[in-house]
């Protein structure tokens, strides 16, 4: 038997929403804005041991590279299994409650009185320091595991991955070829890592992404 009920006769056969946000402390909190229609989970990832340098140096979290060095660890198994078991058990109680919600025809008098608005948007937001890599991976994985729910569309956004980037942090073209120095590009991205995240940010771009926006409260 399954554990997420299904639609009422006539309703469409997704009506939940899973926004999974990451985003980095260093650029701010997550501003969620307060809706009866909504429940919001936020999580912080930043005592999850990061990747190597070299690596971080190379890419994003949208990297298949790094996220298993994430995930793998087990800091970071055991966090993603956390979030997910919790975001799971808050999607089953979302259903169960809008499932017990009066339909239009069954509202009664005291219905309207008291109206309840069940909410229909769950809102999970990852955060790490910077918001570039560990948050990311993980929001990227989370999406993956519960992108079959019924009656769910999941969709990610990563609020500070398309920040820009201080000169000089990337300018190892290989791991253990460099040794740290400034590169003859001045600090400019090598050409390589460059193309890298340029792919990376492609594939971000590429998905659906929600049109959620911080506002202030």
């Amino acid at each position: 038997m399954s554990l997420y009920p299904g639609p009422r006769r006539g309703e469409a056969e997704h009506n939940f929403n899973l926004m999974i946000i990451s985003y980095g402390h260093s650029s701010g909190s997550l501003l969620v804005p307060d809706n009866p229609n909504r429940v919001k989970s936020l999580y912080s990832v930043r005592d999850v041991p990061n990747p190597p340098n070299l690596l971080r140096k190379k890419h994003t979290g949208m990297s298949r590279r790094l996220q298993k060095e994430i995930i793998l660890s087990k800091e970071g198994k055991a966090r993603l299994t956390q979030i997910l078991d919790n975001t799971e058990s808050k999607m089953v109680d979302m259903m169960e409650d809008y499932s017990r919600a009066p339909t239009p025809e069954a509202v009664t008098e005291a219905d309207l009185y008291a109206p309840k608005e069940s909410p229909r948007e769950l809102i999970v937001g990852i955060m790490c320091e910077e918001g570039r890599h560990r948050s990311v991976a993980l929001a990227e994985e989370l999406a993956k595991l519960v992108s079959k729910k019924p009656r769910w569309t999941v969709e990610v956004q990563h609020r500070d991955l398309g920040l820009v980037e201080s000169s000089g942090e990337d300018g190892d073209e290989e791991d253990g070829e460099t040794d740290g120095s400034v590169s003859p590009t001045l600090g400019r991205k090598s050409t390589k890592v460059a193309k890298q995240k340029d792919k990376e940010k492609k594939k971000m771009l590429g998905r659906k992404i929600g049109s959620f926006v911080d506002e202030e409260l």
